[in-house]
């Protein structure tokens, strides 16, 4: 493939991969200012399906032993919806910054994941204002970890691809 014709493949691309990321960042703002009722509403009846899913004869145990499960599951399930929302921000991020092709690599990697960790410190910071809802630091840290790994998978994925593509050339 020509120079060109890559160039417009990616000119191409850009403005949806910007868009997408957009809009997650927007989903994201908006479960943010869910107040802290409406939050845990949501979270909890996650934990009722997680239960119909793992536990043997769910709803035949008593509304008390569900309501106990949710409740068991509840802090892993928030913890790890941090984590999964934040972790593709940072496959978005990072691909986001793979198309500015006059960056290099490891810069590209950076920004992807400092824009990310930038992004939880003001979801963080927003939720100060939604009744019942409050900042936490920990969260912050946690949503890092999330765009980290999503910038490594994606860079990874990146490297596998390119990889193949090389392979596959000198055949």
């Amino acid at each position: 493939m020509n120079t060109i014709s890559k160039n417009h493949k990616i000119k191409a691309i850009q403005p949806i991969l910007i868009i997408a990321t957009l809009f997650w960042m927007l989903l994201i703002f908006r479960m943010s200012a869910a107040p802290a009722v409406e939050s845990a509403d949501m979270s909890q009846s996650i934990g009722y399906a997680v239960g119909r899913l793992v536990v043997r004869d769910f709803d035949s145990l008593s509304p008390e032993e569900q309501q106990a499960f949710a409740e068991k599951v509840d802090y892993p399930i928030r913890k790890g919806a941090h984590f999964t929302e934040y972790a593709i921000l940072g496959i978005l991020l990072y691909l986001d910054f793979l198309l500015c092709t006059r960056l290099k690599s490891s810069l590209r990697f950076f920004l992807a994941f400092l824009s990310g960790t930038a992004y939880a410190g003001t979801d963080e910071f927003h939720q100060l204002f939604v009744p019942g809802r409050s900042g936490q630091l920990t969260d912050v840290m946690l949503d890092s970890s999330g765009v980290l790994c999503g910038c490594l998978l994606a860079a990874l994925i990146v490297i596998f691809v390119q990889r193949r593509r090389v392979k596959k050339s000198s055949h």
